[in-house]
């Protein structure tokens, strides 16, 4: 059949599934339903995607996990087949109300290795080479450690490509079209959002100040980067903006707050 008229008994919308909290149980799953959530459930989690294979079966699902370990957030890619669909007996009636929960102890857990996509993959990959490479001695902080690096120390990030984006020519950069500007990193997470812009004596822009994390503008800490240290994209044919950065969420916060 190829279309259907209305929903199926106990189906999911991605949309719904998305966004979704992840627990981890040390103890066996062994029932279909619990009344609410269980002691001993770990909150690992927010489902943040789904990885689907060209089939369209859902193969898993992307968490960032490691906050509730005391380690620095990192994505993992949990397969569906270790995630239990567990109803919620406190609301039964409600067949939507259910929980995502896997087995797994905090070993797994740490263990679990970073989820990166093909391009990140081949990016790691091309420099490996660079990075164990312990003759460089005098480079070694600002190559390995981007989070020691102060601004404007001549880093900058590797050619990107985003589909429907091209590179944008820095001559032609304004504050207008930069001011506001949404900051991710390389996995296209949004980190921050580009505040202020730091001319020369001549108006030319020598550095953006970036605010890093916060909610609705309060709580965010502002660091500043050289330009050389943005990857400025702009929509093929469009207004929409994006920059990247080299770095974490987590390494930004370590630079020094921008005073002013």
């Amino acid at each position: 059949m190829m279309f259907r008229s209305a929903a199926e008994p106990m189906e999911i919308r991605a949309s719904e599934f998305i966004g979704m909290r992840l627990y981890s149980s040390e103890a066996e799953i062994d029932a279909d339903a619990y009344n609410g959530i269980q002691e001993g459930w770990e909150d690992i989690g927010e489902v943040n995607d789904v990885i689907l294979s060209r089939e369209g079966a859902a193969e898993a699902v992307l968490v960032d996990i490691g906050g509730f370990l005391g380690m620095g957030e990192r994505q993992v890619a949990v397969d569906m087949g270790a995630i239990r669909f567990v109803a919620d007996d406190a609301t039964a009636e409600d067949l939507d109300d259910f929980f995502l929960v896997m087995n797994a102890n905090k070993t797994d857990l740490e263990g679990a290795p970073e989820y990166m996509s093909p391009n990140e993959t081949a990016d790691a990959e091309a420099t490996a080479p660079a990075a164990r490479d312990t003759t460089a001695t005098t480079m070694a902080p600002a190559a390995t450690d981007p989070a020691m690096a102060p601004a404007g120390d001549g880093m900058t990030t590797d050619a990107m490509t985003r589909e429907g984006y091209v590179a944008f020519d820095n001559a032609t950069l304004t504050a207008e079209r930069l001011e506001g500007a949404t900051v991710y990193d390389s996995t296209d997470a949004s980190i921050g959002d580009v505040s202020e812009l730091v001319l020369d004596a001549s108006g030319q822009i020598t550095n953006a100040i970036v605010d890093v994390g916060g909610f609705l503008g309060l709580g965010a800490k502002p660091v500043s980067l050289s330009l050389d240290q943005l990857q400025i994209l702009q929509q093929d044919g469009g207004d929409d903006i994006r920059v990247y950065v080299p770095m974490t969420k987590e390494q930004l916060e370590g630079l020094p707050t921008y005073e002013g």
